[in-house]
């Protein structure tokens, strides 16, 4: 097919997206609504508003984790909603909390993260030194990244950020929690990006004024809807922005009627908070005649001291109130993670008409506030085929662009087998190192039910009454506590892990990644699988070992015991998905063991057990994985072990595929 290049096409373009969803009464309430802008490759792009404006919903559409209710969005020139997958391979997403890998050294977060971007391990571990260099971590490179201070947390959180060297980098909150030194690092890095190599940033902050030194561009969000749109200098001026003056008079004297009409001839003079103090407020363009009079006539020695302050992104942004809401409008503080509840009025003003195109790169007009910068010329993209989309942008809203024809959009190449199994494979060969190197912070856990648990059943169980020391009672007892072990860990530390991924937020995060879902799960279950096996082989070495029973470790146990976690792993990964609070999570996976203990029949014989347990038993993956690692054990390898192996993955494969289901990995 022919390629062509799109070296012109904008960063982002968006074009009428609408988020819309269903309140609690039926409502329909959209989160974005209506939004057209597009955003230059190479240009810091700034997006404020309050808490539940809608910045966040935009931001997981712009990373493809939430899909639009209508309208499009490009990310460097690919179709988001078509594409989402491919679009994270070219985006970088710094969240405000929830990164993975806090459970692992800092050097080994940067070099697996860039591993995950697709990274080859020379260019991986280069660019780790780059940035353990670049952001002043060489001392702490090997210590974990959870046991750093905040900022320096931080700064190893946006250090992953950068890894794979992505074309669109989206910040939210970037400097939370730093000293000011480092606060200026990230800014000073920020800036490089863009001009140097031509990286396109989203800033999402609520710092306006450290922000400003920083961004080219500015969209002012409220109630859905972006309601100012400009650069610093054209909003400045748009909003009537004023600079101000404040003077103290000398031993707390006032100013005499004359000196305050002279003054006031110029700008508004107002009393300041103590006595012989004045604030006197002016357009920027008049800070010269002001200063004149400050000089002249009231002349610097009756001033004990004044300050000029122009005018401020910050200001501005506070000038921007929203007018009185609708009954029933989400409460300012709400976390800027949760939709609004309703649609709220537009701030005053808006953009000015005749404002410059949203994704015009040339200098704005000069403006009475600071120069405003200029966007770096764009960088080259590969080859792109173009792919048309019908007409032009209807009714863009104020602050959003005028309409023009979309951009080329880039159809990503197809994926040969081989190039998409070597991707899953270095996927799941960092995120199961990384998962493995959690365990440091849980080996107790897995000692306890990975062996004492197993020992304990063994040598417990078979004491009951006058003694269970038979061969076929110490054979159940064998491979029932194995399996009970394998429940234990298996459903109940697995849910309670995937609770506290999304509690503590990085499950975002991972599925911001360009990783596939079955990756992320085959990894987390196989990590588990292994830290589990020594409860199964436990509980056989302890019959033979206490009881001299010869039992046969057959080669069929390398599948059975994997077919029989495998279910167990996965009922664990629906609930852990499904239900939101880790105590109730407990509670929920406590109760399902008691079941499996009671209901299957892992440590007595089926035909012990009454009716009503034994209809139940066929229906629990644990009896047929019982049945057959006593038949593994004994080298009984019959019609009846083949059966229990057919069901177990049957049933391996239903629960996994119900488990990716379960897993929220991006919103409908």
């Amino acid at each position: 097919m022919g390629m062509v290049k799109t070296d012109d096409g904008p960063a982002i373009e968006v074009r009428d997206l609408v988020r819309a969803y269903r309140g609690r009464n039926g409502e329909l309430i959209r989160a974005n609504d209506g939004l057209t802008f597009s955003v230059p490759r190479g240009q810091v792009f700034g997006l404020f508003g309050a808490n539940g404006a809608g910045k966040t919903t935009l931001v997981l559409q712009l990373l493809g984790l939430v899909r639009p209710t209508s309208g499009s969005v490009t990310v460097n020139g690919i179709d988001v909603v078509r594409h989402p997958e491919t679009v994270k391979s070219t985006v970088g997403f710094l969240p405000q909390r929830g990164l993975s890998m806090r459970l692992i050294e800092a050097r080994r977060a940067l070099h697996y993260t860039g591993r995950l971007r697709g990274q080859s391990e020379a260019d991986a571990r280069r660019q780790t030194d780059e940035l353990i260099d670049e952001l002043g971590l060489g001392p702490y490179a090997d210590r974990q990244v959870e046991r750093l201070s905040g900022g320096l947390m931080r700064l190893v959180n946006f250090g992953m950020t950068l890894m794979g060297r992505p074309e669109l980098i989206v910040l939210d909150e970037p400097t939370n929690e730093l000293d000011p030194h480092n606060r200026r690092l990230i800014w000073d890095i920020v800036q490089r990006r863009a001009a140097e190599d031509g990286t396109t940033v989203v800033l999402v902050t609520h710092n306006v004024l450290e922000a400003e030194k920083a961004v080219h561009r500015v969209a002012v969000m409220h109630g859905g809807r972006i309601t100012a749109m400009g650069t610093p200098g054209e909003l400045k001026e748009q909003t009537g922005a004023q600079a101000r003056l404040e003077l103290f008079v000398r031993d707390g004297g006032t100013l005499t009627d004359e000196e305050t009409a002279r003054l006031g001839r110029i700008g508004v003079v107002t009393p300041g908070d103590r006595t012989g103090s004045y604030l006197v407020t002016a357009p920027p363009d008049r800070i010269q005649p002001l200063l004149e009079v400050l000089v002249t006539d009231v002349g610097v020695t009756r001033v004990d001291d004044f300050r000029f302050a122009r005018p401020t992104l910050e200001d501005v942004y506070l000038s921007l109130k929203p007018a009185p809401a609708a009954p029933g409008t989400p409460a300012p503080d709400a976390p800027d993670d949760a939709e609004p509840q309703t649609r709220t009025r537009e701030l005053v003003p808006a953009a000015a008409p005749g404002a410059p195109a949203d994704g015009d790169r040339r200098p704005a007009p000069a403006t009475p506030g600071p120069e405003p910068r200029t966007a770096p010329e764009p960088r080259a993209t590969p080859e792109t085929e173009t792919v048309p989309e019908p007409g032009t942008v209807p009714g863009a809203r104020a602050g959003s662009a005028p309409h023009r024809t979309a951009a080329p959009v880039r159809r990503p190449a197809r994926r040969g087998p081989r190039e998409r199994l070597a991707t899953f494979g270095t996927s799941f060969k960092y995120l199961w190192f990384e998962h493995m190197l959690i365990v440091r912070t849980s080996w107790h856990v897995h000692m306890v039910f990975g062996i004492f648990m197993p020992l304990t059943m063994v040598f417990g169980f078979s004491r009951i009454g006058s003694g269970l020391t038979d061969h076929t009672s110490l054979l159940y007892i064998a491979s029932g506590s194995g399996v009970f072990s394998i429940a234990a860990l298996g459903t109940t530390a697995i849910a309670q892990r995937i609770g506290a991924i999304k509690a503590e937020g990085s499950m975002m995060y991972y599925a911001s990644l360009p990783i596939s879902k079955i990756a992320f799960v085959t990894a987390f279950v196989a990590a588990r699988l292994l830290l589990i096996a020594p409860g199964l082989l436990t509980s056989l070495l302890a019959v033979e070992l206490l009881y001299d029973i010869r039992l046969t470790l057959s080669p069929t146990l390398l599948f059975v015991y994997p077919l029989t976690a495998l279910p167990l792993a996965a009922l664990g990964l629906v609930i852990g998905s499904l239900i939101n609070k880790i105590e109730l999570i407990s509670i929920v996976t406590y109760m399902l063991n008691f079941l499996l203990l009671l209901g299957a029949p892992l440590l007595i014989p089926l035909e012990s057990l009454p009716p009503a347990l034994r209809i139940v038993s066929y229906l629990m993956p644990t009896s047929y994985g019982a049945d057959a690692i006593r038949h593994s054990v004994t080298g009984d390898i019959d019609a009846r072990f083949a059966l229990d192996v057919a069901v177990l993955a049957v049933t391996s494969v239903v629960s996994l595929a119900v488990a990716d289901r379960a897993l929220r990995w991006r919103a409908s």
